[in-house]
Order: C-alpha cells, then structure tokens, then sequence
C-alpha cells in the first residue's frame, strides 16, 4: 500500500510524507513486506526458509543473502598471473 501510495503520489493522509511519520507497527508491517516482496524475487533456490525471514535477526538474513547470491565482487573479478619473462 505504501509502495503504491508513493509511486502514484497519492498521500494515504495528508501530514504522511515519509514513512517514518507512520506509527512504527504501521512501518514496521510496510518495511516487511517490501522485505519479503524483494526476497521473493530470488529464485526459490536461494531464497531463505519463511523460518528465517520472519523469526530471524537481520545479521543472519544478511549473511543468508550473501552466501546464496554469492559476493558480487568476487564474480565480477578477473585474475591474470603474468611471468616477468613475458614482459619484454
């Protein structure tokens, strides 16, 4: 709701302008569910148990993501060995 008020720019009240001035059980429910719509955008493969996403704390999350998307750094890396004989 939140997300559609925003994209189409229609205030759900008048004096909420960020998300921030919803009481926080409103918020919280709003940042979950943007939570969980961006998890479920993973393939099922990597997505984590519903255990975790709704019973865990962040920092395991977090490292669930990571060990399941893998580090972007280290897939977009390329290492060449280079011998000092072939540089001439």
């Amino acid at each position: 709701m939140w997300s559609i008020s925003k994209t189409l720019r229609i205030p759900i009240d008048n004096r909420i302008q960020e998300i921030r001035d919803i009481p926080y059980t409103i918020s919280y429910v709003i940042r979950k569910n943007q939570q969980v719509d961006s998890l479920s955008e993973l393939s099922k493969d990597k997505r984590p148990p519903e255990r975790l996403i709704w019973y865990g704390r962040s920092e395991e999350l977090e490292e669930w993501i990571d060990n399941a998307v893998g580090n972007k750094k280290s897939q977009n890396s390329v290492e060449f060995e280079i011998d000092e004989g072939d540089i001439g």
